[in-house]
């Protein structure tokens, strides 16, 4: 669709619509949607005055362009803007207007003037308004309530992937990059923060207002400029190697800004020594916490945003998974002002290079600031969760063709992050971890203040393995990985002919017949041999179907993908897999561990192996000490309960009690002095799983007790046990519980116990209560960034789902208003779950037919094959699941 803007006269109006629809017709799909190459920006000055009451926006941008070729038409992208104004001028006085036709399907504004621009140096100048909107993305609104009741507007910006064009009309492609200066004009009462440190600000006094000047910026895209404003208090400055680092948040919350300060202050102090490059943004950086974001956070050069729950925490009542994540959040967005700020994708096909870089290195930093917390243990589960979407024949490739703006939207997802991070931690444990270090500051160096592919990775990793005298190709490894979806499993037998050798066959792994059996991975190996108490330790790299290993005649037992960091699956067969289970405590590390379980549940429903084989390996592990390993027994056991028939989940529970119990009688209910933080994120696992899938009357009483006494003093009980105490007594409450929770959700005083009670409110399915949860996700009381994720939970629930799909189906129309579209994506993912009926399978089918999803295709696909999955697993395992428990 084209519209006509009002810059264009009417002499040249009828010439400018035909000159566009030429435009649009002229080019391939991929070309309509991209911006011409003649035209290369370097220099922004851009000026903003929002008005926080009508919630509009007036703004200027004056642009440096280099003009290739001489030209009657200037594009860039523009969306949601009024240009009001559009002219060019060079160094030597001469002015030209233009007029201005906005395509809304292209995101571009086409600037024609009579005359032609000449190739040279020109500026380029544009006036325009806008609306502050409420869709979490461009130059938004945002709203915080004081303490006295009263609200409080904030506008702010989230430019990723493509909408800084829905503030200022800019060449919106990070290859465009250029230098920045901002200015804003506020109220004067009103704190103004830009990418830039503020070097002057100009009050008018006759408007009660301030103009507040920023410094340049360094080269960089768009998506990365950032303006913020509204009523704000800082934490007091550190310095870390000259950069003043300071935290943002509305008035009230200086207490929970400690954490993610120090934790800031140790990931860039580590960047600039691992990477061996300085911070390159200047001589500052702030953290913002935002009421209203959509994502988690963002990497605004200098600049960052982020949700509450991301930013601020008392490290005195948190729980170790949400210092964790705070600290994941902090060094993640950090990382990424050398991944992504300082060496930048070309295009948007190209982001797990930001992405999966940064989700390495935020772990890499955190490991060596906290090596007691084991953050490589923990990412198990991350990468797991990867690996159960790539398993999917709708998966794609860590790196896939991006053609429009919404195609970008679809890559941010576990594939992008998750699985590009596991083949990242995989090549760097096979080639070493300094050869490796070599190759990323290499990258980092060569393209600084530039764009680039992924094969320019490859070049320096390639340059630093060939130093080391690798005798492998990185390149021929990751190539493969990173353009190829999936990944495979082996499968690791006794040799028939050969004694003292195994043979490991690999095939891909997905829970349904796979749509291409034929691909092959470079799989790098790691494989340790166990005899008389001695390990020994090779690595290969398996690049055919199959592969004779010599291991000895002798040996105790083997470990194939020894470590765990490798990104594929392993099973054995029964001989080597007895072996390993004679005692997987002391012969398997925590991940080796929890890759045995994970790997063999993921059999389970790709019904290559039996629930009956399944629970009996997870009987083995009633002596387990080790969350990790837990949270993927209780993750397959909740899995198991949706499949067991309803007369049958009495004896289920017992199983699992009998499960539990063992190791929480070592641990008991009561914290002690010397207890490992995970000793204690152990306790709360088996608490959980005893109190909700165990149903466990005693475990359920004393997490009443402890819940009373929390509420008297939240120094009562240990921080890592209320989430299991909350999901207990959430699990099956009255009435009194959910209002009690409800308003314990309302008058939270961190952002963490506000999103622990609110999700809690999913757990409450007696039908009164569903209905004010579900009607809570639309009528503002939960705002539009969780509210997706709260009716996910509720989808997700047996005795929930169908009344919370009925409700999505009748309120859609206001959901696709309300909500974010990149978090609307994740809610819609959620229809996974219903899966229990071929009816409710098709009602699901029936309805997105009809329904488009912005930027959804993708995660349809996905739902609706695991609905496929789900489907089938239950109706292959649910006799035998059946006949086990009635044994």
């Amino acid at each position: 669709m084209v519209t006509t803007n009002s810059t264009c006269s009417n002499s040249c109006l009828c010439s400018c619509r035909s000159r566009v629809s030429k435009l649009v017709a002229s080019g391939s799909d991929e070309n309509n949607f991209r911006l011409s190459d003649n035209v290369v920006p370097s220099h922004y000055e851009i000026a903003l005055e929002p008005d926080l009451t009508n919630f509009t926006f007036t703004g200027s941008v004056s642009i440096d362009v280099k003009v290739l070729k001489s030209t009657h038409v200037i594009s860039l992208n523009a969306k949601e803007l009024s240009i009001t104004e559009a002219y060019v001028q060079n160094e030597s006085g001469t002015q030209m207007s233009g007029c201005v036709e906005l395509d809304e399907q292209t995101q571009m504004a086409h600037i024609f003037f009579v005359g032609k621009v000449g190739a040279g140096l020109w500026q380029l100048k544009v006036n325009f308004t806008g609306v502050l909107n409420d869709s979490l993305k461009g130059f938004y609104r945002s709203f915080w309530t004081d303490a006295n009741g009263n609200k409080h507007a904030v506008a702010t910006t989230q430019f990723e992937s493509t909408d800084a064009r829905r503030c200022f009309p800019c060449f919106d492609e990070p290859h465009f990059k250029a230098t920045y200066k901002a200015y804003l004009t506020v109220d004067e009462n009103l704190t103004a923060l830009s990418n830039g440190r503020i070097v002057n600000v100009v009050k008018h006094a006759e408007t009660n207002k301030k103009t507040v000047e920023f410094a340049t910026t360094m080269k960089m895209s768009t998506y990365l400029v950032a303006f913020i404003v509204g009523e704000f208090e800082s934490s007091e400055p550190v310095f870390v190697n000259g950069k003043q680092l300071r935290i943002w948040a509305n008035p009230g919350k200086k207490q929970l800004m400690p954490f993610a300060l120090k934790s800031a202050s140790h990931a860039i102090n580590w960047y600039e020594t691992y990477y061996g490059v300085p911070y390159p943004g200047g001589d500052k950086i702030d953290f913002i916490a935002i009421n209203d974001f959509a994502a988690g956070a963002m990497e605004n050069l200098g600049c960052i945003t982020f949700r509450e729950t991301a930013l601020l925490v008392d490290e005195a009542t948190a729980t170790q998974s949400e210092l964790e994540r705070v600290a994941e959040v902090v060094m993640h967005e950090l990382a990424h002002m050398w991944f992504g700020d300082l060496v930048t994708m070309k295009w948007w096909n190209g982001l797990w290079l930001n992405e999966s870089f940064a989700t390495f290195m935020q772990l890499k930093a955190l490991a060596a600031w906290r090596p007691s917390w084991r953050i490589w243990d923990k990412f198990a589960m991350s990468r797991a969760a990867a690996s159960r979407t790539d398993a999917l024949n709708s998966t794609h490739a860590i790196e896939c063709k991006v053609l429009k703006p919404e195609d970008a939207q679809e890559l941010f997802d576990v594939i992008s992050y998750e699985k590009g991070c596991s083949t990242l931690y995989q090549i760097e444990q096979f080639m070493g971890e300094e050869v490796f270090r070599a190759g990323v500051s290499h990258y980092l160096k060569a393209h600084a203040f530039g764009n680039t592919e992924t094969h320019d990775l490859w070049d320096s990793l390639e340059l630093a393995g060939n130093d080391a005298k690798l005798t492998f190709s990185v390149r021929d490894i990751m190539d493969a990985w990173v353009f190829t979806p999936g990944h495979p499993v082996l499968k690791v037998s006794t040799c028939s002919k050969l004694s003292g050798f195994v043979e490991i066959t690999q095939s891909p792994f997905k829970f349904l017949s796979p749509t291409n059996p034929d691909t092959l991975y470079p799989v790098p190996v790691t494989m340790k041999i166990v005899r008389s108490g001695q390990t020994q330790v090779t690595k290969f790299v398996l690049t055919g179907k199959s592969q004779t290993v010599y291991v000895g005649e002798d040996f105790d037992y083997l470990v194939v993908n020894a470590g765990g960091s490798g990104f594929y699956r392993v099973i054995y067969d029964n001989a080597l897999a007895a072996k390993v289970a004679s005692n997987v405590q002391a012969n398997l590390g925590v991940v080796e561990r929890f890759n045995l379980v994970n790997d063999t549940w993921a059999a389970v429903r790709s019904k290559m192996v039996t629930t009956s084989d399944y629970l009996g390996l997870v009987e083995l592990f009633k002596e387990e000490n080790d969350a990790n390993v837990w949270s993927v027994i209780s993750g397959s056991l909740s899995g198991l309960y949706s499949m067991v028939d309803k007369s049958q989940r009495k004896n289920f529970a017992r199983f699992v009690r009998n499960l539990a119990r063992p190791a929480f009688a070592k641990l008991g209910y009561e914290t002690k002095a010397d207890d490992s933080i995970h000793v204690r994120q152990l306790r709360s696992q088996l608490m959980a799983a005893l109190g909700t899938i165990g149903n466990d009357k005693a475990v359920q009483a004393k997490a009443a007790q402890m819940f009373e006494a929390w509420k008297k003093d939240k120094g009562s009980i240990d921080p890592n046990v209320l989430p299991a105490v909350v999901s207990i007594l959430a699990c099956g409450g009255d009435k009194k519980r959910y209002y009690e929770f409800k308003h314990l959700f309302q008058t939270a005083t961190t952002p963490q116990d506000a999103n622990r009670f609110m999700y809690a409110l999913a757990s409450f399915t007696d039908s009164e209560l569903l209905a004010q949860t579900l009607n809570a996700c639309v009528n503002g009381e939960i705002r539009s960034q969780d509210a997706p994720f709260v009716i996910g939970r509720l989808l997700g629930i047996d005795d929930s789902k169908l009344v919370a799909w009925e409700f999505v189906k009748a309120n859609w129309d206001k959901m696709v208003e309300l909500y974010p579209a990149n978090v609307f994506v994740r809610m819609v993912g959620a229809v996974a779950s219903l899966d229990t009926t071929s009816d409710l399978v098709a009602d699901v089918r029936s309805f997105f037919a009809s329904h488009k999803v912005e930027s959804g295709s993708m995660a349809l696909a996905q739902a609706f094959e695991q609905q496929t999955i789900n489907s089938e697993a239950r109706a292959h395992h649910s006799v035998a699941l059946t006949a086990h428990f009635t044994k």
